[in-house]
């Protein structure tokens, strides 16, 4: 089997192996580098109400109007006073209402886990340890005989090595040397 023909067929095939590994570090890595954004474990709503209530109400009461002013029908898990004029109300799954007498407004948090985005992060983090370890090094290996491959797939005038595609080649070298010597 000729040499360039082996490494297209082994490139095309590893390439398949790889886009799932290289999808879950891509959508991972994403979420990860815009964490400022957003959050990447959870969706956080929140909705703030005006409330007129006093002292005097009981936390029966508070809690009833609290539930009224934001339209919620869930039940109460817990409630308690963080200091004479704040008010904190412990709703299910996780959801919460803060209530602030002073300003007279209430928030309500409803935090949500998102659905595939953490568990990417944790393999992108290696926060499964040592079992991962063994599947990432793979994968950083594949992906390093990927590049490598690569500038040999075509030969001639079109090659990666040529001048005519070479310069794709320094420029994508250049940009990470800039950043680290930036």
């Amino acid at each position: 089997m000729n040499w360039f023909r082996l490494n297209r067929t082994l490139h095309r095939d590893i390439g398949y192996f790889c886009i799932s590994f290289t999808l879950v570090f891509a959508v991972s890595g994403l979420a990860l580098n815009h964490v400022r954004d957003i959050n990447p474990n959870y969706i956080v709503e929140r909705a703030e109400a005006e409330v007129s209530l006093t002292l005097q109400a009981s936390d029966a009461e508070i809690n009833a109007y609290l539930l009224n002013a934001f339209n919620l029908d869930t039940s109460v898990k817990a409630s308690y006073w963080e200091s004479p004029s704040r008010y904190k109300l412990f709703l299910e799954q996780g959801h919460t209402i803060t209530l602030n007498l002073n300003m007279q407004r209430a928030v309500y948090e409803a935090i949500t886990p998102r659905p595939i985005i953490p568990a990417l992060n944790r393999l992108h983090l290696n926060e499964v340890r040592q079992k991962w370890v063994v599947f990432s090094d793979v994968y950083a290996v594949l992906l390093i005989y990927l590049a490598v491959s690569a500038l040999f797939m075509v030969k001639g005038k079109y090659s990666a090595l040529s001048w005519r595609r070479g310069w794709l080649v320094l420029l994508g070298t250049a940009i990470p040397l800039a950043y680290m010597w930036l």
